[in-house]
């Protein structure tokens, strides 16, 4: 006679009181500073203020489009530095030069790319204003730094420009504007017979932008118009910026 063995229940899995399963203190801190770091991240990439982006040739032509003279027209153009023709001459020291280059002398800044600019007249004044454009903006700050330094070392100097238009002179410097105007200086070259060259250079993003007048007239330069033009400029530039986000 056979006796039936007992049927085996199922095995059932059980845990103690529940500890295995908890987060200890540490590990609850631990997770909670990951968290809050993740948020911190999070939170810092929403709001950093996002990169303004650089000039290319079209943008800075729109930048031009918008710079209309008194009477409602506009004559800008694109500057290949490798088509323009050099103005013959020399500065006198030598070492102020570099204050000339792209304005009297016509020449390039070495690293630049290429540009936009514009010309007109008032009255017996002829006003140029061009841009160049760099590769980036460490780039047109070293031209710009450069051309600082020069004049700082050339303020107050006589200074000769045997080139169209020919001058001799005191070169003085101007003060620099205020408010949150992009960094700019500016300088006259003023003769014995009241004529003046005076040259405002602008940085701005991966640009370098000039404005030279020439002034035969007697009396003191008074900068105001010409400070109105570069604000003007810079109004442009902010707002094709600003389109380009």
């Amino acid at each position: 006679m056979t006796t039936p063995s007992p049927q085996s229940g199922p095995e059932l899995l059980t845990v103690g009181s529940g500890e295995a399963g908890r987060l200890s203190r540490r590990g609850k801190v631990l997770l909670i500073t990951v968290i809050l770091a993740l948020v911190a991240g999070l939170m810092t990439w929403r709001f950093w203020p996002e990169q303004a982006p650089l000039f290319s040739m079209s943008s800075l032509q729109g930048v031009y489009a918008g710079m209309v003279r008194s009477d409602g027209t506009n004559e800008a153009s694109v500057i290949n530095p490798r088509l323009i023709t050099e103005q013959d001459g020399y500065i006198v020291p030598a070492a102020c030069g570099p204050l000339f280059e792209a304005t009297v002398l016509n020449r390039a800044p070495h690293d630049a790319l290429d540009g936009v600019g514009t010309f007109w007249e008032l009255n017996s004044s002829a006003v140029s204003l061009f841009t160049y454009r760099f590769a980036d903006e460490a780039q047109a700050n070293r031209e710009f730094t450069r051309l600082a330094s020069v004049l700082d070392d050339c303020r107050d100097t006589r200074v000769e420009v045997h080139a169209p238009p020919a001058s001799r002179g005191l070169l003085t410097g101007l003060p620099a504007p205020n408010g949150d105007a992009p960094p700019q200086i500016g300088y006259v070259l003023t003769t014995n017979s009241g004529i003046k060259l005076a040259v405002h250079v602008l940085v701005f993003s991966n640009t370098i932008s000039w404005q030279f007048r020439y002034e035969p007239v007697p009396g003191s330069y008074s900068a105001l118009t010409a400070q109105r033009v570069m604000d003007s400029l810079t109004d442009q530039m902010r707002a094709v910026q600003e389109l380009q986000r």
